[in-house]
């Protein structure tokens, strides 16, 4: 039972450290789709610097890294989604292993406390047969 109660344990930080990965990939696609909308935002500002400026080509090199920028949004706001699920179920899959593994910790308490009790029972028992026996030897010699 002990070695079960272990390898409960030993599953519920398996699962500990699945949702920390699982937390540092959905943190990480997050801070680049925030470092990508600043880029967009500046790549806008150059754009419209250029126009400013009257320079056209500056204006449409701006404007080709913003659609650029648009679709790796687009597969980091994927990306984000997939690994947000991912995280979700590591979540569940850690409160389920804790869960089962309180469980097994009380099962092992409850088997513990019964073979404490029912080895009580057999020292009590014993001491009464010996107690016993010897009363009735004295009975028998007197």
């Amino acid at each position: 039972m002990k070695r079960l109660a272990k390898l409960y344990g030993m599953v519920v930080d398996l699962n500990a450290m699945q949702m920390k990965a699982a937390a540092a990939a959905a943190f990480e696609v997050r801070q680049a789709s925030e470092e990508l909308v600043a880029r967009r935002f500046e790549s806008a500002a150059e754009g419209r610097a250029g126009l400013a400026r009257g320079s056209r080509l500056e204006a449409l090199a701006a404007e080709k890294v913003a659609i650029k920028e648009e679709a790796r949004a687009n597969l980091l706001a994927r990306l984000e989604a997939e690994r947000q699920v991912r995280f979700e179920a590591a979540v569940a899959a850690h409160r389920e292993s804790r869960v089962e593994a309180g469980q097994v910790k009380g099962l092992v308490e409850r088997v513990r406390v019964k073979e404490e009790c029912a080895r009580d029972r057999r020292a009590q028992a014993e001491s009464d047969d010996r107690f016993l026996s010897r009363r009735e030897w004295l009975r028998s010699k007197g």
